[in-house]
């Protein structure tokens, strides 16, 4: 299955690894322009090339459009990542899928994104239902779920929740964590599967396991709740803990509660580091709530700032 260019590049500049080793673990394929790209080939060349730009070597995107023009598919695919995801320039991202699709599966499905979403091109659901397609017969598993979910909803193709359900299962079990944790909540819901929690759970711990935080958003809040499962907070914590992390802010509430709480039944006198990361998670949930809430999470970081300054002055 192919990675997303930008997510190998990105990862490799946030751990800061010299460049040979950030190429090395991108296990890159040296490509001849000649020779025809295949899906998951990456040159070294366009790697470094990539990490070069975004770390503002101002010949880097230059060097980088004269391969994508001279044939270079992964550089195509490259320019369209990094003008989508970094520079937030939709318009030219989607016009590099353009011509990376012809030979990539990612760009399929990159430019399928832009016609289902509308970014950078008119918005066409019966063109990027066409584009997934033509990516789920090269086998892609990315677009395997995108085109169920277009099915299960009815857009650009006919509404058939069960055909949906089974693209979303067939990229499932290639191991898309995407399609897992949408195939989870498939099951959860029982929208064109049978409603089944056991199944459900199965594809959000294979989802959660590969750093998904939809799927470790709802695994925690299964374990929390004891949905068919031990109940354990602490591994509902852990789990929402990771979903956090990766995006999912609206776990901070749950997460500043389950600390605070713990910290107040028992904790080491002296030892402030569970309230401060209640606190921490506490304000994040106030910047995020909604006008009926706001009151009560403010009430809330209220009396864990006045715990925190009560504990405190017992050190003195």
């Amino acid at each position: 299955m192919a990675r997303s260019v930008f997510r190998i590049l990105t990862a490799n500049l946030i751990l800061l690894a010299p460049p040979s080793v950030a190429v090395a673990n991108a296990d890159p394929a040296p490509i001849a322009a000649s020779s025809g790209v295949t899906d998951a080939s990456i040159g070294a060349d366009v790697l470094d090339l990539g990490r070069k730009w975004l770390s503002g070597q101002s010949d880097a995107r230059s060097r980088l459009e004269a391969l994508a023009t001279d044939g270079r598919s992964d550089a195509q695919e490259m320019l369209g990542e990094v003008f989508n995801f970094a520079l937030k320039d939709e318009v030219a991202a989607c016009a590099w899928f353009a011509k990376s699709a012809a030979t990539r599966s990612d760009g399929l499905h990159n430019l399928a994104l832009c016609y289902e979403n509308g970014g950078g091109v008119p918005r066409d659901l019966a063109k990027a239902s066409a584009l997934y397609g033509q990516a789920v017969g090269r086998g892609y598993a990315k677009s395997m779920c995108a085109l169920g979910n277009l099915y299960i909803a009815g857009k650009g193709v006919p509404k058939d929740e069960t055909k949906g359900a089974a693209l979303c299962k067939q990229g499932a079990e290639l191991g898309e964590p995407n399609a897992q944790t949408d195939l989870g909540n498939l099951f959860l819901t029982g929208v064109g599967v049978p409603k089944d929690i056991v199944q459900a759970r199965r594809w959000y711990e294979l989802a959660a396991a590969q750093g998904q935080p939809n799927a470790q958003f709802v695994l925690g809040q299964i374990y929390w709740n004891g949905d068919g499962v031990e109940r354990s907070q602490a591994k509902a914590a852990a789990l929402l803990e990771q979903a956090f992390k990766g995006g999912r802010r609206d776990a901070a509430p749950l997460l500043a509660k389950w600390l605070f709480a713990g910290w107040m039944s028992a904790h080491v006198r002296g030892d402030l580091s569970s309230l401060d990361a209640a606190i921490g998670y506490q304000k994040v949930a106030l910047s995020s709530a909604n006008d009926k809430s706001r009151a009560d999470e403010q009430a809330l970081l209220n009396l864990m700032q006045a715990t925190r300054s009560a504990a405190e002055k017992e050190k003195l």
